[in-house]
């Protein structure tokens, strides 16, 4: 696994409770609704206060736009990230999301990089 997609991984960090409900497929809702947030903010900064202690990326810097491909931030989502002890760092969204709305909060964290 990459470092740009590790650094998704804990952007990500809290898993919802369950599937986001069916009116949220607006991707902003989404972000939110799938406690993306948490670690992230809103702005998709990593500017929180467990953003900064897990060190989650800022999805608004270029470095980060072009090191991290479409695939990664799609399976990262996926499929979570564990550390090297088996930690997980990030709770897998492939049983928590559907497909779809995967698809669509990958593409979301696309729209933070205002060049």
């Amino acid at each position: 696994m990459s470092l740009a997609a590790f650094a998704l991984s804990l952007a990500l960090q809290q898993a919802p409770t369950g599937p986001a409900p069916a009116g949220a497929q607006d991707p902003k809702e989404l972000f939110a609704r799938s406690k993306c947030v948490a670690c992230h903010g809103e702005g998709g900064r990593g500017d929180t206060d467990k953003g900064r202690k897990l060190k989650a990326p800022d999805f608004t810097t270029a470095k980060w736009f072009d090191e991290t491909t479409d695939k990664e931030i799609r399976d990262t989502i996926r499929n979570g990230v564990k550390n090297k002890k088996g930690k997980v760092l990030m709770p897998a969204y492939k049983t928590k999301l559907t497909p779809e709305q995967m698809e669509d909060l990958a593409a979301y964290v696309r729209t933070f990089l205002k060049r």
